[in-house]
């Protein structure tokens, strides 16, 4: 059997003549990874098993991964294995990732608030014009339902009519509508001069037809760089990153009472699930608030009460709490 290495390297290939940079990248990248913990690129699909999985998990961690991290690298493989097995190259093995994490790790707040984003606008920049293209992408992402840069980057003029953007995500093609605000209207007018040449909207891919994927990633890599530095000058404890923006609309729509299924949508997630994971922290913290301010009713005053002074379990021969 050929190695998983060569599997992926034809697959690859056959990603980007589909023209799924992104996704080929992926799988290059999770495969480098694991031959980097197994110190050799010769390793087969049969020896693929839940006990080696665990082992690059915790290799993972302990090399300083993120919990999210560690789940893209095991999504990435299980998807490559999946892959091999519809095509008949290998025969699936029944929860072969089952003992790794390959979920969202919710706790990462990514969310920025509405005054956040306020302040963002407001910031006088005149000594760092290098930022404000960075800053009014940012609020664009915000102003057209939390769009992501890649899909900012190829929105192309004939995507407007009559005031509508009708545009594919690039990540699922489901096809988005979204009416044009007047504050994104009068971004996307800034910058109209700067691409009177190109079928672009906007001036991140500066040279269409010539290796586009690169001019995007280097495009994204300047725009995050740039953002850190806006989160430095706004004296931001979570900074600003490419996916700020969207989590940020979406939380913002919920706490307006927005229905998820609607917020779904306007994402263009492929289920409610999906955006869960975009809430949940925010769940958590109004829940958390919500049972600070229950236990506030009984309005405990520990220190001065000494009911609440004598240990909760004494010890005893039968105290299960000893």
């Amino acid at each position: 059997m050929n190695s998983i290495t060569d599997f992926v390297t034809t697959l690859a290939e056959e990603l980007v003549q589909s023209e799924r940079h992104g996704t080929a990248r992926s799988y290059i990248s999770s495969i480098r990874r694991l031959n980097l913990f197994m110190q050799r690129d010769t390793l087969t699909f049969d020896e693929l098993t839940p006990a080696l999985l665990k082992q690059y998990e915790l290799h993972l961690y302990a090399d300083g991964c993120k919990r999210n991290s560690v789940s893209l690298y095991m999504r990435m493989l299980r998807s490559i294995f999946n892959q091999a097995c519809r095509r008949g190259i290998v025969t699936p093995v029944i929860g072969l990732f089952d003992e790794v994490f390959t979920g969202t790790d919710s706790s990462e707040k990514r969310a920025a608030s509405p005054n956040v984003i306020k302040r963002l606008s407001e910031v006088e920049l005149g000594e760092f014009s290098e930022l404000i293209f960075a800053r009014d992408i940012f609020l664009l992402s915000f102003f057209l339902r939390g769009i992501p840069f890649v899909d900012l980057a190829h929105l192309r003029k004939s995507d407007i009519r009559m005031g509508v953007l009708r545009y594919r995500r690039s990540k699922t093609n489901r096809l988005l509508t979204v009416a044009l605000e007047p504050c994104a209207q009068a971004l996307f007018r800034k910058y109209a001069a700067l691409t009177k040449d190109s079928p672009y909207l906007l001036p991140i891919i500066s040279r269409p037809g010539s290796n586009e994927y690169r001019q995007y990633q280097s495009a994204l890599r300047l725009y995050n760089k740039r953002l850190a530095r806006l989160s430095e000058i706004l004296r931001l404890k979570t900074p600003l990153t490419s996916y700020v923006a969207r989590h940020s609309w979406a939380t913002a729509a919920y706490r307006q009472g927005i229905p998820v299924a609607v917020i779904s949508e306007s994402l263009g997630h492929a289920s409610e699930k999906v955006t869960y994971t975009y809430l949940a922290s925010f769940e958590n913290r109004t829940l958390r608030n919500a049972n600070r301010k229950v236990i506030a009713l009984l309005d405990f005053k520990e220190e001065k009460d000494s009911s609440f002074s004598k240990p909760l379990f004494l010890k005893s021969k039968n105290n299960v709490f000893q």
